[in-house]
């Protein structure tokens, strides 16, 4: 850029409205806010920072031009532009969906869950003085962490496949998409080099160097070549049944998984189609290219459990058999990892039954079988799946390992010259989906990638926990380490559909308050012997009890099975406090709040269905009453202490979306009331003590949500479905008094309360919001925006609890709100 173009940028930013020392981007021009970034970057010197630094910059800058302008990694700025660029792009990918309204909420949401507690009070603070209406008291940062770096957007569908490669210019990543798409990323700037266009959904992808040229081969219906420098197409030949997985090697063979037969082409034969190789079995599920010596083989794994090995290019089979049985049928395979290990290729599968096989892949002769008590000693929860999802083959200082990843989360080392089992231990919440070994200053780590929205980086040698890589807010599918220059890395992607980069050198930080490994599902307020407290269920096998001014965990109450808990609800009068909770299994649990050991349990009588939704209240004087629906859309009423059955107020329903998604309880003038909400759309009002139905309403959509409170002194009753809207009706006869639209998303928790000196319904929704409508007009009075889906909402004393993603934030009203008159384009 020259001089005088430079003279013109800092002309154009001289003339924005100030406020103090500071400037009114809100009233900027919408060009200046789309391309400040882009012209700051070609001006250079100081400016940029300037820019960055302007905390009023980034709430109303368009989020794609900032992003394009930033380095990947935020530690090359260092100081406070670090620190404010470390709370921007903590939900970055969020900020590219909402207004500067709602961007100005999550990014004061965002510094404070980084411990930088002054420029959150700054980021709630307006242009002319005043604050947001609600501002945030504590909140838990599971999902932000100071070792990401780019998150790289694009791609409108799932992300099937990920390899990560060098080519001039630096590092670059390829994906493919159900989109029909592939892309290549620059992993140096964070920005898209190249979109594939495909006529059929992309499955699999990988690269490798042939003639010196950097190539790509995609897989769809067809394998299609391509520079990866370019992003030209090389060529396209159509394959005999769709591609599930194609993996090739140095010298340009290429195996490919499909629907029927494994198929082999070569790179150098370009106008040859496809061979299938008939002899190695049909609908293979896994493929590998190995080399033993100076001859290549394919390695095929199909859906009946049958490993065959063939030459390459010939096809011709080695041999083909089953390496396990549980009991009269094949173990089926769900992982294949190949390695070579001392000059021998060694085969490692992961089995259905959480087992593992290793064996030499020449000739198929057994290594070892790799055993576990939870499959020796069937030491496993009812209802748990145990399977290998993701498997690998390292070297250690002690000789070879092999290590499986299992469907429940549980991560499993063996030594693969003795077969001995060396370490097992619960690594992630959710399926681990991918385990890569790498090495970062010098010393070999793990990565892990779960289902539960987070990679993990471990000791290899130690097992120790290094760091935890979250942000991304849906499951984790693959994880690439590679070398950024000198800075190890390690590159995601995940069903969230976007592309992540993180610094591997980093370190965990200290564990924060409230953190939970799970979606949090459930969420209330309660007061017990004097304090507020959060209580809280996250589909894991706790409840969590946090105090509510300063989110510290002060309980945990734990299921005796290890059962993942879906739903709780606490009961509490001057003498007592007792808490109710229901999972997988369709049992119930009754805790006293001082003791850890439940009180009592029971299951439904009804099979294993599980609980997805209930409510404890009082019965009477000398008892209480728990009230539980279930995924087959059951309703039953347990009345602890008493020794009795628990009683069936409805049967289950006929219908895969019958089951029970919300319940609301409440006494009445009529008797106790049951509201209860379904996936088929259908609400439900009932009468406690006999189960009489009052009435019933069908909506087009799920009802996940449901409350009952009163309007002017009237019983009414709220449920919201995934359209967004939300409905009050009276309860005495089921007529409707008005709806309230405004969430863009499915509503997902409801709650009457009084806030302020008003009777208000809070409502959350999976558009990332929460809103407070006034019952008696309907009028809207407040937003609150989050950085993820929001699950559950509570007001109780003044205080609103939010549960969105795996977080729970704790916020109360300012005390110099801004006037709905006020709330301009940078408030909300």
């Amino acid at each position: 850029m020259s001089r005088d173009e430079e003279a013109v940028f800092r002309r154009l930013l001289s003339s924005l409205p100030r406020y103090g020392a500071g400037r009114r981007w809100d009233l900027a021009d919408p060009y200046l806010r789309r391309h400040a970034a882009e012209h700051a970057a070609r001006v250079g010197g100081d400016l940029l920072g300037e820019l960055l630094s302007d905390g009023e910059y980034l709430v109303n800058a368009d989020p794609r031009s900032v992003t394009s302008a930033l380095s990947p990694f935020r530690d090359v700025y260092g100081g406070f532009i670090q620190q404010l660029l470390d709370v921007y792009c903590a939900s970055v990918s969020w900020h590219q969906r909402v207004d500067p309204g709602a961007r100005r909420q999550i990014l004061a949401l965002d510094a404070l869950r980084l411990g930088h507690r002054d420029l959150a009070a700054s980021m709630e603070r307006l242009p002319g003085g005043r604050v947001l209406p609600w501002h945030c008291v504590w909140s838990s940062a599971t999902n932000v962490s100071r070792s990401a770096g780019a998150t790289m957007t694009g791609h409108s569908e799932a992300i099937t496949a990920l390899t990560v490669t060098e080519v001039a210019g630096g590092l670059v990543a390829a994906t493919g998409s159900k989109d029909r798409t592939a892309r290549i990323w620059d992993l140096t700037t964070g920005r898209t080099r190249h979109v594939l266009l495909h006529g059929s959904p992309v499955t699999s992808l990988a690269s490798t160097l042939l003639d010196g040229r950097p190539i790509l081969v995609t897989g769809s219906d067809r394998i299609t070549r391509w520079d990866l420098s370019t992003g030209h197409p090389l060529g396209s030949v159509s394959v005999g049944s769709p591609v599930r997985q194609l993996t090739l090697d140095d010298t340009g063979l290429i195996a490919m998984a499909t629907e029927t037969f494994p198929y082999v082409a070569d790179l150098h034969a370009e106008s040859e189609p496809p061979r299938p190789v008939r002899s190695a079995g049909q609908r293979v599920r896994f493929m590998a290219v190995c080399r033993e010596g100076s001859s290549s083989f394919g390695l095929a794994v199909t859906e009946g459990s049958y490993v065959s090995a063939f030459a390459l290019p010939g096809g011709e089979l080695r041999y083909r058999n089953v390496l396990r049985r549980n009991g009269d049928t094949a173990d089926r395979i769900t992982a294949l990892a190949t390695q070579d290990v001392n000059g021998q290729c060694v085969a490692l599968v992961g089995h259905e039954s959480g087992a593992c096989t290793a064996f030499h892949a020449h000739s198929g002769l057994l290594v070892h079988s790799l055993l576990h008590p939870a499959v020796t000693e069937g030491r496993r929860p009812r209802g748990v799946r145990n399977e290998v999802d993701s498997i690998e083959i390292h070297p250690s200082a002690h000789g070879w390992r092999a290590v499986a990843g299992h469907r429940d989360g549980m991560l499993r080392t063996w030594d693969l010259g003795s077969g001995g089992l060396l370490r097992e231990e619960r690594a992630h919440a959710g399926s681990i989906t991918d385990l890569v070994t790498t090495t970062v200053d010098g010393r070999r780590v793990l990565l892990t990638a779960s289902e539960d929205d987070t990679v993990r980086s471990w000791g290899a040698e130690t097992g120790e926990l290094r760091d935890v890589l979250a942000g991304h807010t849906s499951g984790v599918t693959r994880v690439v380490p590679a070398l950024s220059g000198t800075r190890p890395v390690a590159v995601t992607v995940s069903k969230d559909r976007t592309v992540r980069t993180w610094d591997l050198r980093n370190r965990r930080p200290a564990r924060l308050p409230g953190e939970h490994p799970n979606w949090v599902r459930t969420l209330g307020l309660h007061r017990i012997d004097g304090r507020l407290y959060a209580v809280t269920s996250c589909r894991d096998a706790s409840i969590r009890v946090l105090d509510a001014d300063t989110g510290e965990t002060v309980r945990e109450f734990t299921d005796p099975d290890g059962q993942p808990l879906q739903a709780a609800d606490v009961l509490t009068d001057s003498r007592f406090a007792w808490i109710a909770a229901g999972g997988e299994q369709g049992r119930l649990h009754l805790w006293e709040f001082g003791t850890p050991e439940p009180r009592e349990s029971t299951g439904l009588g009804l099979g294993p269905s599980a609980v997805t939704a209930l409510a404890i209240l009082a019965r009477d004087r000398l008892g209480f009453q728990v009230v539980a629906g279930r995924n087959d859309g059951a309703l039953a009423v347990w009345y602890p202490g008493t020794g009795e059955e628990p009683r069936l107020l409805a049967p289950p329903r006929r219908g895969r979306d019958a089951g029970v998604s919300a319940l609301a309880v409440a006494a009445t003038t009529r008797g106790t009331v049951l509201l209860s909400g379904a996936y088929d759309g259908t609400c439900r009002t009932l009468l406690l003590r006999d189960g009489r139905q009052l009435h019933s309403h069908r909506y087009g959509t799920p009802v996940k949500a449901v409350a009952i409170g009163s309007v002017a002194g009237e019983p009414v009753t709220a449920a919201g479905d995934d359209s967004g809207r939300i409905t009050l009706r009276r309860l005495d006869d089921g007529t409707v008094l008005r709806t309230l639209p405004g969430h863009t998303g499915p509503v997902r928790s409801l709650a009457f309360s009084r806030v302020g000196h008003v009777d208000a319904v809070v409502s959350g929704s999976s558009d990332g919001t929460v809103r407070i409508w006034e019952t008696s007009t309907g009028t809207p009075l407040h937003r609150i925006d989050l950085p993820d889906y929001v699950q559950t909402v509570a007001h109780a004393d003044g205080v609103l609890a939010i549960g969105y993603g795996r977080e729970v934030s704790v916020f109360a009203p300012s005390s110099q709100p801004t006037p709905p008159e006020h709330r301009a384009e940078g408030s909300r």
